[in-house]
């Protein structure tokens, strides 16, 4: 056996030493020798010596850039090496902050999330690298999680005091969720009209001071809650543009703005309503801030946490017409918050990942998991809450509406109902691209679910007036045809 010699040919000559014993300890022959192990406190001092160079090199790119001229590519990478790292951590990139990287006079200019992108070519950190757009949509790994990196650009966003006056509302209507704000608005004004007695004339002042207030009072929860999630929001792609984040505005002017339209709303709402409308507003401002937006990252209850806070709206429109809670504010109410159940779990399904990576605890997981089939039960529960909530309305033990809302109200709630079982036969599939499609669906249905039923439900409203004898017009004009039919005199 031995292999022979690569030069001879030969086999070589057993050796007359015998087997020689390595100490103990030593590497085996044709190992590598191990490099010695620097102390800690060296490589601390390297790492800080490298995070302050790049964050040099930032400095002199982003102010290259305020002068027009490229920065060179090194100094690119740097950056881009800096955010990759930020973003596998899982953290918020320092950058995100514009005073960290303020530079004095008229060259002042930082990295941000993208925001406005007029005059500035976006550098995403994976791209600006050299990888590819795939890689760059999924490039953090941190414990086995896939994490999306963020795109940043080399530009400095305006100061909110720097804008124009035409420029003031659009960034305060982001800051407030203007379009959320809208559908808290229209629930409470759906309550005030239903509320109204029939035959009676709809108040059209009082309405639109509840309205008023009310969007004031939402939308002054909403500012608080982005207030206090900038971090989360940050490695967002869904909340990467929000003022706060990009820039265009101070935590401290929107914590002032918060409490401004906050206070209004209550107040307009107390001197001009009545003081239990304004209690509710207060008290949905306390709930949606104080307890709602810190248990978003705590606990996957925040979701019927949520639904309290939507369900007391309908609840201030009824307070502002009668000026107290009955049945037909808490099943108003109700019906809200079963509304919302579908509608948020099929919204947090398909941005699960992108809650993931803001640190937000939410019930559905991925598709075939035991936390999307929880989901998609409740779903489908609150589907059927919702039917027998409408038909409840429409009868005589607490007639809100004629049985024509009922009919109506069922073709939805059948329409509803299909929907959430698509989801969750599409989620027991485990098929990640059809559970997909069919929470895109739900959402959308639930967004035109919604408006539907509040106008019919206004427009066959049936709540008699405080002082009549029966409970609802329609019931006694049919308890007049029938008596006329047996010749019976009308009681």
């Amino acid at each position: 056996g031995a292999p022979p010699s690569r030069r001879t040919g030969t086999p070589p000559l057993p050796s007359s030493r015998g087997p020689q014993q390595r100490p103990p300890g030593a590497p085996p022959p044709g190992a590598k020798r191990a490099k010695p192990q620097r102390p800690k406190w060296r490589r601390q001092a390297e790492g800080a010596r490298g995070m302050a160079g790049r964050m040099w090199l930032t400095c002199r790119a982003a102010a290259a850039a305020g002068r027009g001229q490229q920065p060179p590519a090194a100094w690119i990478r740097s950056v881009a090496r800096l955010h990759t790292r930020a973003a596998a951590r899982g953290a918020a990139p320092f950058l995100l902050r514009p005073a960290a990287l303020a530079l004095p006079g008229a060259g002042r200019r930082w990295l941000t999330a993208p925001g406005d992108r007029a005059g500035a070519a976006a550098i995403s950190p994976v791209a600006a690298a050299g990888g590819s757009k795939e890689a760059e949509d999924e490039a953090a790994v941190e414990g086995g999680e896939r994490r999306s990196a963020p795109t940043y650009s080399l530009e400095r966003p305006r100061r909110f005091l720097e804008a124009s006056p035409a420029e003031w509302a659009p960034v305060y209507f982001e800051l407030g969720k203007g379009k959320l704000s809208a559908l808290v608005t229209l629930t409470a004004a759906a309550g005030f009209v239903v509320a109204t007695p029939v035959g009676l004339p709809i108040d059209g002042a009082t309405l639109l001071l509840t309205t008023v207030g009310t969007a004031l009072s939402a939308m002054g929860a909403s500012a608080f809650n982005q207030a206090m999630e900038i971090p989360n929001d940050s490695r967002m792609k869904r909340t990467a543009r929000r003022p706060l984040v990009s820039g265009k505005m101070s935590k401290t002017h929107a914590l002032v703005a918060a409490s401004t339209a906050g206070a209004s709303g209550v107040a307009l709402l107390a001197a001009t309503v009545n003081p239990l409308t304004a209690g509710l507003a207060a008290s949905n401002i306390a709930l949606y801030a104080l307890v709602y937006t810190p248990m978003k990252q705590k606990s996957i209850w925040n979701t019927w946490v949520g639904a309290v806070v939507g369900a007391i709206p309908p609840a201030m429109g009824w307070a502002a017409v009668t000026g107290s809670l009955g049945g037909g504010a808490a099943v108003m109410g109700a019906m809200l918050f079963s509304w919302q159940i579908p509608h948020f779990l099929s919204l947090a399904y398909m941005m699960r990942a992108d809650y993931k990576a803001g640190g937000y605890y939410m019930m559905p997981g991925d598709a075939g998991s035991p936390g999307l089939q929880q989901a998609t039960a409740a779903c489908l529960r609150h589907c059927l809450y919702l039917e027998g909530l409408c038909l409840l309305s429409a009868s005589p033990l607490l007639p809100l509406a004629t049985p024509f809302f009922a009919l109506e109200a069922t073709v939805l709630n059948a329409a509803y109902g299909y929907m959430a079982y698509q989801l969750h036969r599409a989620g027991a599939s485990g098929n990640a691209g059809r559970t997909n499609t069919a929470a895109r669906r739900l959402f959308l249905a639930s967004l035109a679910y919604l408006p539907l039923l509040l106008g019919c439900m206004c427009l066959h409203r049936c709540v008699a007036p405080a002082s009549a004898d029966t409970a609802c017009p329609y019931m006694e004009a049919n308890k007049l045809v029938s008596s006329k039919g047996k010749g019976e005199a009308p009681r």
